[in-house]
C-alpha cells in the first residue's frame, strides 16, 4: 500500500511519474458523484483537495488529505491537529488513549481511525454484546410465552401435544450488532497492517452468529439507540462513518474505494464553539451557533429579504446581544494580518455589527506560525474589531480563552 501525503488546496500531478497514476484519477473521478460538492478542483493533468481533509484509497493508493496551516508543514504535527479538532468536536473522544500510537508520527489517518474504533468497541464489549427482545414463534411441548390459538387450530389441531407459542427472546442478532459486524469485516477488507487485522478478526469472533447488513441497508443512527444500548452511541457513529465512506459500485483493483472525509470551514466552526463556549459559560453568558436569525433588509411589501446567520452570538445574563464571532478557516500570508485581510471577510463582519448592534465583533481565524496574538481595528462605524488567532495545539488553549475572558466584557450593557 503506498501512502499519498497531500495538504488541502494542494495539486497532485497525474501521469507515469505523477503522484496518481492514470487509473487512480480515473477511480477517483468516478468516485467523485458520491464525495461532498465541490471537494475537487481539475486541472490539466493535476488535480486537489479544497477545504476538505481526511482521507481518500484507490486501490493500493492511499491519499491523506492534511490541514494546510503553517509554512513549512510536518505531516506528524498537522496530523495530530486534525485529530485533535476531531477530538474536541466529539468525533475522537478517546483521542488521549491513542496518544501512544501518534507519538511516532508513523501512523496514517486510516490506521488511527481503526484503532480507535477498536478501542472504544473493545471498551464496550467488556460488557458484553447489546441483547434486546424479539418477538418469536415456535411450536413447543409446553407452553412459553403465551399460546397462539390461530396457528395452534391450523398446525397442531391432530397433535394437541404440540403448542404453537408466541414469546419474546432475548437475542444478540439486533440492527446495532448487525452493524458493527458489517464495519467490522469491511475493515478486515480494507487494512493493510497486520496487527490491526488481526485485532479486528479477535473482534470478529465476538460476533459469529450475528448477521452482515445487505448492501444499501439503513444504517442505524446514535439516535435511534434505546436507553440500555445509549452506551453504544461513539462506536455507532464510527461505524457509520466507515459504512457511508464505502463505494459498493466502484472498485480500484481488487481493492474497495473509501473515503473519509471532513470539510475543514464547518469543523473549524464546531472547534471554534467549543473552544469559546467554556469562557462564555464562566461569564455566566449564553453562546448561539448560526443565530439568533435576523435580516438584513425588507422590500415595499414589509417582507424581510436577505437571512443573516451569524457563526457565533454572544449574549449577556440579561439576554442582551453582546458581541458577534465569524469564524473562517483561512491563512493570512504576512506578519500585518489586518494588511490582507480579504475585503469581504471586513463587510460581512460589519453588517453583522450593525444589523445586530454590537460594539465589538470577533474574526477567528486558526493560529499559524507567525501569528498568535491578537490585533484590533477600529472599524468608520465606531465599532472594534479583534482578530484572535484560535490555536489547535492543547497546551495553547487555556491561554488563549483567558485573553478572550479579557476582552469579553458582560458588565457594560448594549444601548
Amino acid at each position: 500500500m503506498r501512502r499519498l501525503t497531500t495538504y488541502e488546496h494542494t495539486w497532485l500531478s497525474i501521469g507515469p511519474e505523477g503522484d496518481l497514476r492514470q487509473q487512480d484519477a480515473q477511480t477517483l473521478a468516478q468516485m467523485e458523484a458520491y464525495l461532498p460538492k465541490r471537494c475537487l478542483d481539475w486541472g490539466r493533468h493535476r488535480v486537489k483537495f479544497r477545504q476538505f481533509c481526511g482521507l481518500v484509497q484507490l486501490g493500493q493508493v492511499q491519499i491523506e488529505i492534511l490541514p494546510k496551516i503553517y509554512q513549512q508543514q510536518q505531516p506528524a504535527q498537522e496530523r495530530r491537529d486534525l485529530l485533535e479538532i476531531l477530538a474536541i468536536c466529539g468525533e475522537f473522544k478517546a483521542l488521549p488513549a491513542l496518544q501512544a500510537e501518534l507519538a511516532t508520527g508513523t501512523q496514517g489517518l486510516l490506521d488511527i481511525f481503526i484503532w480507535h474504533f477498536i478501542y472504544l468497541l473493545e471498551h464496550e464489549l467488556q460488557q458484553g454484546l447489546l441483547r434486546d427482545y424479539r418477538q418469536t414463534q415456535a411450536t413447543l411441548g409446553q407452553v412459553r410465552g403465551r399460546i397462539d390459538l390461530v396457528r395452534q387450530q391450523r398446525e397442531n389441531r391432530l397433535q394437541p401435544q404440540r403448542l404453537a407459542c408466541r414469546f419474546y427472546e432475548l437475542v444478540t442478532d439486533i440492527p446495532v450488532n448487525r452493524l458493527l459486524h458489517t464495519s467490522l469485516l469491511y475493515l478486515i477488507d480494507l487494512v493493510t497492517v497486520p496487527e490491526l487485522r488481526q485485532r479486528l478478526c479477535r473482534l470478529r469472533q465476538r460476533f459469529i452468529g450475528i448477521t452482515c447488513l445487505p448492501p444499501r441497508a439503513k444504517l442505524v443512527h446514535p439516535r435511534e439507540l434505546n436507553r440500555m444500548q445509549r452506551r453504544y452511541a461513539d462506536v455507532v457513529s464510527l461505524a457509520r462513518l466507515f459504512l457511508q465512506g464505502r463505494y459498493l459500485d466502484i472498485r480500484a483493483g481488487e481493492q474497495p474505494a473509501f473515503s473519509l472525509l471532513f470539510d475543514m470551514e464547518r469543523l473549524f466552526e464546531r472547534y471554534a464553539k467549543e473552544v469559546v463556549k467554556p469562557v462564555v459559560s464562566q461569564l455566566g453568558g449564553y453562546l448561539f451557533t448560526q443565530g439568533p436569525r435576523r435580516y438584513l433588509a425588507k422590500d415595499t411589501m414589509g417582507k424581510h429579504r436577505v437571512h443573516m446567520r451569524p457563526d457565533i452570538c454572544i449574549e449577556n445574563q440579561d439576554q442582551q446581544l453582546l458581541t458577534v464571532m465569524d469564524v473562517k478557516w483561512k491563512i493570512l500570508s504576512g506578519t500585518d494580518p489586518l494588511s490582507c485581510l480579504a475585503t469581504n471577510d471586513l463587510y460581512q463582519i460589519s453588517v453583522y455589527a450593525q444589523v445586530y448592534g454590537c460594539s465589538q465583533v470577533f474574526l477567528l481565524y486558526p493560529q499559524q506560525a507567525t501569528l498568535t496574538t491578537s490585533r484590533q481595528l477600529q472599524i468608520v462605524t465606531g465599532v472594534t474589531l479583534h482578530l484572535m488567532f484560535v490555536p489547535l495545539q492543547k497546551e495553547k488553549r487555556t491561554q488563549w480563552q483567558n485573553d478572550l475572558l479579557t476582552l469579553l466584557d458582560f458588565r457594560q450593557p448594549i444601548d
